[in-house]
Formats: C-alpha cells, structure tokens, sequence
C-alpha cells in the first residue's frame, strides 16, 4: 500500500461504525451455532445449502463457491475470529466446534459485533417481529416495517414475510378507516423506540408507486386474495404507503426502502420517482444502492433532496460495484451527510465479514480520491467520519455517543 493507503486504513479501522440495517436474531438463535448455520443463515446459503458432511461434498462446494463475494467475506471473518487461514474439509468440523463453543457464553454475539466489526449501534429490521430491539435497548434501535399493512387488505393476505395487521390486532378490522386509525395509532405509539420505517415491497411487487383515491382503496378492502389481480393488490398497498409517508413526515421519520435484487423486473429505484417527487416532506433511504442500477440511484439523489443513499449490502454483493458506486455517489450528492451504511446480516459473524468489506471499500475509494487530488487525506478522514457513523447519528436522529 501507498502511504495515503496505510494512513486511511489506518484511521478507518480505528473508526466505530453506526450501521443502518441489520436483521440481527435474538440470544436464543446462538444457542446451537455451527459453521453449517453461517453459511445457511448467511447470503452464501441463498445460492446454495451447505454440503453434506463428507469430505469430497465440502471440498466440492468450496471450490465452487470460493470465488462468490458473499463467501470471500464471511470466510475472511471466521477465519480472523476464529484463527483460521482458510475454511477447508479438514478443519470444517473443528472450527464448527470453536464457534459452537464461543457462542455458548452470554451475550458474545453482541461483543463480536462491538469488538470485531466496530458497531456502535446498528438499526434493527426485526422483519418477524418488527420493532423489537432484540433485546439489547443499548445497542440497538428498532425500524418498523409497513409491508404488512400495505397487504393486510384481508386477513387472508399476507405480506413476504407471512404478517398480517389482522393478526396482530387479533380480530378483524372492519373497514377502512378503523385501519387507517390503528396504523397511525400504531406508529405514534411505537415512535419513542423507532428510528424509521421500512419497506421492504420490492420481494412482492413492484415498487412503481401510484396514486390511488380513498375510493378506489375502499372498494378492496375485505375482498380476498382470490378475487383481486395483483394490479389490485398493488393499489391498496399504493394506498396505504401514501398514508404512512404522512404520518411519517408528522413523526420525523426517515422511510428505508429496498431497492433492487428483489423481483427485478419491478425493483428499479427509477419507479420510485413519483413517490419522493410527491412527498417532497419525506425523507426517502435507498437502500443498497439500487444495485444494479447504481446510476439510477445517484440520478435520483442528484435531483431529489429529499433522496438519501444507504450502501448497505452493497460491498457484499459486489466489493468491486461498491467502489464505483461510492465513487460516484461521493462526486454526485449535493449533500454529504445523506450518505449511510449498514450490514444487512443475520449473525454476527457475516456482520464482521461486512464490516471488513465496507471498510476495504471505503479505503480505497477514499485513498484513491486523495492520490488523485480530489481532496486531502484530513478531508477523507473527516469524509469517513461521517459515512461510518456521523451521518445515520444524524439522519436518525440517534443522540451521539463518544466515539473517541
């Protein structure tokens, strides 16, 4: 490394991270960890399921996964944990045993995340029990998911991760407007714990947002799922997702939104256009950068003010995509402070694996601005400042802890 490389390296890792996303599980998930539930319960496990036990299995399934950006960064992680060089069939079932037994004292998933991936507080998307804070008030604040109102239309209808706002309310709601009222009651009650919202719509639907009259919203309430077209369901949520924008402008609170790698066909941030343009008040975070449209993603931030970008995730699904976007977004923003990152892990141990990738990213991109006289290296170090925890402190209103 250049010496401006070792400097920011340097100081980067010595910086804490807020991070802005996470689906971090409870005490009890850690209670029987294993090597082969990392992997299941990491993104590596979305393109395959771990190998059977068998020497020649796992070797074959290294060698197929190894170069996978997903793989590369949680095995750089067990392995600095858990004094590795490299994940192998001989040593697969004895590192199981060092994490099965690591995990075994309370409360190590919470100090990996502090002492090994440097968080100082992460928002968590407790999607299966939304605005839980697992546990742990000190370290974590929850986000509130709406997906499942934008689908209660029926408490037959359910939302991508199975939740119902019928359910939960424990009868049936009767009409619109009693709905309408639990929502709003809802989120005014939650807001002392919540930092913000989120849709997560882009794993169901599209996220071309309409407008839709109280009308038309009223004429689907109750109806089945059999009876309506997805053109249908989308209206209601379309609906629904209207009416949160308002109220979370009223409660000052920042709506998180994923997009891309969802349902692709529909998950264009560019369809979001017409929401942020109609909810100027709002403040839209688009989360992990869009990708692949990362260009999109900077276009609308370059013309909306009320568009931030979160590149949670991003330095995961591709270290080198990362780069170029941040490169981008650094030169495209018209306001600095909009720009964030978070893990988007379940465990703590892909949260260290992202951590790392996040902070390979930010240093090159960052030692490659100074090297190229972009900006100084005080001015990189204040610009990592902000991305790695000042800018989530400020966007979520989160009161700020001493960092150094």
């Amino acid at each position: 490394m250049n010496n401006t490389k070792e400097q920011l390296a340097s100081f980067i890792a010595q910086t804490p991270i807020f991070s802005t996303h996470e689906h971090h599980r409870d005490d009890d998930f850690y209670a029987d960890m294993s090597l082969n539930t990392l992997f299941s319960c990491s993104y590596v496990g979305w393109y395959t399921a771990p190998p059977a036990p068998e020497a020649g299995a796992r070797a074959a399934w290294l060698e197929k996964i190894r170069c996978n950006s997903y793989f590369v960064w949680l095995e750089k992680s067990v392995c600095s944990i858990y004094g590795e060089e490299e994940i192998t069939p001989d040593n697969w079932d004895s590192l199981s045993e060092k994490i099965r037994r690591a995990h075994q004292e309370p409360g190590y998933h919470i100090r990996l995340l502090q002492e090994k991936a440097g968080y100082i507080r992460f928002l968590e998307d407790c999607y299966w029990n939304t605005g839980s804070d697992v546990g742990y008030p000190d370290m974590v604040t929850a986000v509130y998911r709406l997906d499942m109102w934008m689908q209660g239309f029926h408490p037959e209808s359910v939302d991508h991760d199975g939740c119902n706002p019928h359910a939960n309310a424990g009868y049936v709601i009767p009409d619109l407007d009693t709905y309408l009222g639990l929502l709003r009651e809802e989120l005014v009650r939650r807001r002392p714990s919540i930092a913000g919202l989120k849709c997560a719509s882009a794993y169901q639907r599209t996220i071309r947002f309409q407008t839709v009259t109280r009308e038309q919203a009223e004429a689907l309430y109750l109806k089945h799922p059999s009876e309506l077209s997805q053109e249908e369901q989308n209206r209601f949520g379309d609906y629904i997702l209207d009416a949160a924008c308002r109220i979370a402008e009223e409660l000052d609170l920042p709506i998180q939104i994923h997009t891309g790698l969802a349902l692709l066909e529909g998950s264009n941030p560019l369809n979001l256009e017409g929401l942020i343009a109609s909810h100027p008040g709002n403040k839209f975070v688009l989360f992990h950068g869009g990708f692949p449209w990362i260009h999109e993603t900077a276009g609308l931030a370059h013309n909306y003010q009320n568009v931030l970008i979160d590149i949670n995730w991003l330095p995961l699904i591709s270290t080198s995509a990362a780069v170029q976007a941040l490169h981008m977004y650094i030169e495209v923003l018209p306001n600095i402070h909009t720009l964030a990152w978070g893990g988007d892990t379940w465990t703590s141990e892909e949260a260290v694996g992202a951590s790392m990738a996040f902070r390979h990213v930010l240093t090159r991109v960052l030692s490659e601005k100074v090297d190229q006289g972009y900006f100084t290296l005080k001015q990189a170090e204040q610009l990592a400042e902000k991305i790695m925890y000042k800018n989530a402190q400020n966007i979520y209103n989160i009161i700020p802890v001493q960092t150094r």
